[in-house]
């Protein structure tokens, strides 16, 4: 067997986490992955896995082979495909996170035509509010709404989000309609944050150049971005949420927009990814599909200059609002 098709075995393998799950999803008998792994081994003069009945656990060659394995399969099937423009077929496993919302109402009715286009491919999606952590984790790709700061992984800024605060009419009917940021005073605010027990309780505007960040009071905080619009359309309170999010309730009269001449700073959304020194292949169709899907929500909009990846240092949010 070509070696580029041990490789092959081999991600499969680490993917499915044993040799059994491997076999199937490769389509050929488990001896003949046990003995190709076992060929491989001894071509590399290397142990790459350590064996138990149930599962098999990379050693630290096997974690650092995996990466030189994964660049080489990327760049044999991006140059065997690279004529195929639309025809293009993924296979194995991508393993991705994104904020709860964008799952739920963007990405997942877009899925299916994804997925019939790579038939082959498999994909695990994390749709949560939680932060994961991609090395410890497994995860592939993030999408991420917020401020980043320093890490080892590598972001591909997608754009800025616009946000918009808003409340209930019921809620506004009993409080009043604010009309500055002094009338704020008076309010509730829902409090967001993805772990409980929350920090102070505050909102953000920007003031011409200025941004500014008012301190409220809060009779409810939520660890997620459903609970959080779900309990500003009960008239718990003052909520600030991205503006495509909820374009549909305002729409409907659902919520009302508050304060229009100080809108809330927009947030940067961003792709990130770990160090590698291809970006794979799956996460790179993946980047661009995703990126389609968001411009056509109205979600984000960017120059052709942006659609080059940066290799700059982020790691996750250090404030977040609510990651829709």
């Amino acid at each position: 067997m070509d070696r580029i098709r041990q490789m092959q075995i081999f991600i499969q393998v680490m993917e499915s986490g044993n040799f059994t799950r491997a076999a199937e999803a490769l389509a050929m008998p488990r001896s003949t992955v046990s003995t190709e792994i076992q060929a491989l081994e001894d071509r590399l003069q290397t142990q790459l896995l350590f064996r138990t009945t149930r599962k098999v656990v990379p050693t630290q060659d096997g974690r650092r082979f995996l990466e030189t394995a994964q660049d080489l399969v990327d760049a044999v099937t991006a140059s065997e495909q690279m004529f195929l423009q639309g025809n293009l077929r993924l296979s194995g496993r991508l393993r991705v996170d994104i904020p709860s919302r964008i799952g739920r109402r963007l990405v997942l009715p877009a899925l299916p035509d994804f997925m019939a286009q790579h038939p082959s491919l498999a994909i695990d999606l994390s749709a949560s509010d939680r932060m994961v952590d991609l090395v410890a984790d497994g995860v592939d790709c993030v999408l991420r709404l917020g401020i980043l700061e320093d890490s080892d992984l590598v972001c591909r800024p997608l754009g800025e989000v616009d946000f918009v605060t808003c409340a209930s009419p019921a809620y506004l009917a009993h409080y009043g309609l604010p009309e500055k940021l002094d009338d704020l005073n008076s309010h509730l605010l829902i409090n967001y944050s993805p772990r409980l027990p929350a920090s102070t309780a505050t909102l953000e505007f920007q003031h011409g150049e200025h941004p500014i960040e008012i301190e409220m009071r809060s009779a409810i905080t939520v660890d997620g971005a459903e609970t959080y619009i779900a309990a500003a359309l009960s008239g718990l309170g003052l909520i600030q949420v991205p503006t495509y999010d909820v374009r549909h309730l305002l729409e409907r009269g659902e919520l009302k927009a508050i304060l229009p001449n100080t809108p809330p700073p927009p947030i940067p959304l961003s792709f990130l990814f770990t160090k590698r020194r291809n970006l794979s292949l799956k996460v790179r169709v993946f980047l661009h599909w995703l990126e389609d899907v968001l411009e056509n929500h109205g979600v984000i909009s960017h120059t052709p200059a942006q659609r080059e990846y940066t290799d700059s240092s982020v790691s996750f949010p250090v404030k977040q609002r609510s990651q829709n």
